[in-house]
């Protein structure tokens, strides 16, 4: 058998709320989500951190745990305007983790989000980390959940929107799929949550 290696925050991972705040890479990361409209009260409930070393140097690293308080995901972002890439994210398939699991209320409406940043803005959300839901998602979902599920993904992806939608509105869950279109140029964390003007009433 081959053990699987546990999963651990990137070497350096410090929550913002226990760095030094005079720290040069600390102000530069902080003012970055601070201009995301980001403030210090969901960095602390969500446990963003950085790191200056290591593989993930340079980043914002976002946690994520199961439902037992695991850790089961995290995300690395830079907050380098020039950075090649955006984002650093670990090897573990990210179809098999729910992110921030052990935070869903499964009795309440649940947001499904494209990214990390967009479910900061929208409470019980569940980031799908891209623009497609997996199997264990659908299955959670579709066996947990008692509230609406509504999909807020950006205004890119309508199309995948729809078919995300025609997926999940069947069976215990018919009339319970709500629908978000937003303008092609934005996202949720570009209106900071406020979508309650963009809902969209599907007609088939």
């Amino acid at each position: 058998k081959v053990e699987k290696v546990k999963l651990k925050l990137p070497e350096g991972y410090t929550k913002f709320s226990e760095s030094n705040p005079r720290y040069p890479p600390h102000k530069e990361a902080l003012n970055y989500l601070f201009k995301r409209g980001i403030t210090l009260d969901i960095i602390e409930k969500y446990n963003i951190g950085c790191t200056m070393q290591g593989d993930y140097s340079g980043r914002i690293i976002v946690p994520s745990y199961d439902e037992k308080g695991n850790l089961n995901y995290f995300i690395g972002r830079s907050w380098e305007s020039n950075g090649k890439f955006k984002y650093k994210n670990p090897t573990d398939e990210k179809d098999k983790i729910i992110f921030w699991e052990h935070m869903i209320d499964w009795n309440k409406d649940v947001y499904l989000v494209e990214g990390v940043f967009d479910g900061f803005f929208l409470d019980n959300s569940i980031p799908m980390l891209g623009k497609h839901m997996s199997t264990l998602l659908f299955e959670s979902i579709y066996n947990k959940s008692k509230g609406n599920i509504i999909i807020a993904l950006d205004g890119d992806a309508w199309k995948e929107a729809e078919k995300l939608y025609n997926e999940l509105n069947g069976g215990s869950l018919y009339g319970k799929i709500k629908i978000v279109k937003l303008p092609k140029d934005k996202d949720v964390c570009d209106l900071k949550g406020q979508i309650n003007d963009y809902f969209y009433e599907m007609k088939y």
